[in-house]
């Protein structure tokens, strides 16, 4: 698992059982050049004899802003490492919550889950398991 930069923005990206995640909270359906690059050089051998790869676009929690990819970066990962790479990222966090919680897991050296909103009364929840989009890059 591993944080990547992307020009001003950051990605969660894993690679488990031959997989490799990409989780983006701003939603992009196309992987970046930058990640691209990144991606092929973490992963080589997973890179194909044409130079291309296959990676599944994880459905997740989008940011409503542009300054917090990187507090939702770290909740995937530790989302990812609390439970596993199946879990869920498409859920409702208490954005002004994030930081405080992150500085506070870095300070105490702890892998605890971010911080989520309650869900509505009156709104029926359905289980949503955890989907991908697999793309060529």
């Amino acid at each position: 698992m591993q944080v990547l930069y992307d020009w001003n923005h950051w990605v969660a990206v894993a690679c488990y059982e031959g997989n490799i995640l990409v989780a983006n909270s701003l939603g992009d359906a196309a992987v970046s050049p930058l990640v691209t690059k990144q991606l092929k050089q973490l992963f080589q051998r997973h890179v194909n004899a044409n130079g291309e790869m296959q990676v599944h676009i994880v459905r997740c929690a989008q940011q409503s802003n542009a300054s917090d990819c990187g507090v939702f970066a770290a909740a995937f990962l530790f989302e990812w490492a609390g439970n596993s790479l199946s879990s869920n990222l498409d859920v409702r966090y208490d954005v002004q919550q994030m930081r405080r919680h992150l500085v506070s897991c870095l300070e105490r050296r702890e892998v605890l889950p971010f911080p989520r909103l309650r869900p509505q009364r009156n709104i029926k929840h359905k289980v949503v398991t955890r989907s991908t989009r697999v793309v060529t890059i």
